[in-house]
């Protein structure tokens, strides 16, 4: 029997600023077959900017930024198609705000080493799935039990050079992978790799060229693809208990042993 890998489609900023995009980017991560669509919000641009100390990014965070008002109308939407609702927060004061829209948390590679941020978590007893961007196999990762744990290898670039996805990492005892390839075969070779849960990027096909998620994303036939090749590695993986298959049948009573 083939497990079956969580897969997030990652809305990011592709909805452009606009809710009714962000409605047709669920419908699309539904029509692909994952389980879950992932937003962000964060309530206060500048506090990010400055957290992150990145000063530059604070326009382009408040221009593709969701509003707190929305998040109740992309839940009721992710309801309504048959998908899960996933939004991921990056300041302490956001994780109560989505706390009660969302069955697990998704803590973002740049937050990660946040242990108090991490620890904050731990109050509503969800699952937490972690990003593991920028971290070595030297340093500290793995920050004990705040519920249900999950991490995620991941190499924080947008996107991410097929050469540098080490997904051979995977099998150092992470959950799944935070795909930045942009490559319809990676979820597919993760799942091959150890991964059972996984997070990929996609956009809708009259995104803006100018957002910055762009080139990090799939379009919706993509994502199919993604899918469907993801589900088709789960399949042939396995269990992973060595036996004789069914279809194998046939062929025993010529087997010769001695």
């Amino acid at each position: 029997m083939s497990l079956h890998t969580f897969v997030i489609a990652e809305a990011g900023s592709c909805h452009d600023g606009y809710l009714e995009q962000a409605f047709l980017l669920i419908e699309a991560a539904a029509r692909a077959g994952a389980d879950a669509c992932k937003f962000q919000f964060m309530s206060s641009p500048r506090k990010v900017a400055k957290r992150r100390h990145a000063p530059a990014y604070r326009k382009v965070y408040e221009r593709y930024r969701v509003h707190k008002k929305q998040l109740p109308l992309l839940k009721a939407h992710c309801d309504a198609v048959g998908i899960e609702f996933m939004c991921t927060v990056y300041l302490p004061e956001d994780i109560e705000v989505v706390a009660p829209l969302v069955k697990r948390f998704k803590v973002a590679s740049f937050e990660a080493g946040d242990t108090a941020f991490v620890e904050a978590y731990r109050t509503y007893n969800k699952p937490l799935i972690i990003s593991t961007g920028m971290a070595g196999g030297g340093q500290q990762y793995m920050w004990g039990d705040v519920s249900e744990v999950s991490y995620l290898h991941c190499v924080s670039a947008y996107p991410c050079p097929i050469g540098q996805a080490n997904l051979r990492a995977i099998a150092l005892g992470f959950d799944g992978y935070s795909d930045h390839t942009a490559n319809v075969l990676t979820g597919a070779l993760a799942v091959a790799a150890g991964a059972s849960i996984l997070e990929v990027h996609f956009r809708l096909d009259d995104t803006d060229p100018a957002n910055p998620d762009y080139a990090t994303a799939l379009r919706p036939k993509d994502l199919i693809r993604y899918v469907r090749l993801v589900r088709l590695a789960e399949t042939m993986m396995g269990d992973g208990v060595k036996r004789p298959q069914p279809v194998e049948a046939a062929m025993m009573p010529y087997r010769v042993t001695g």
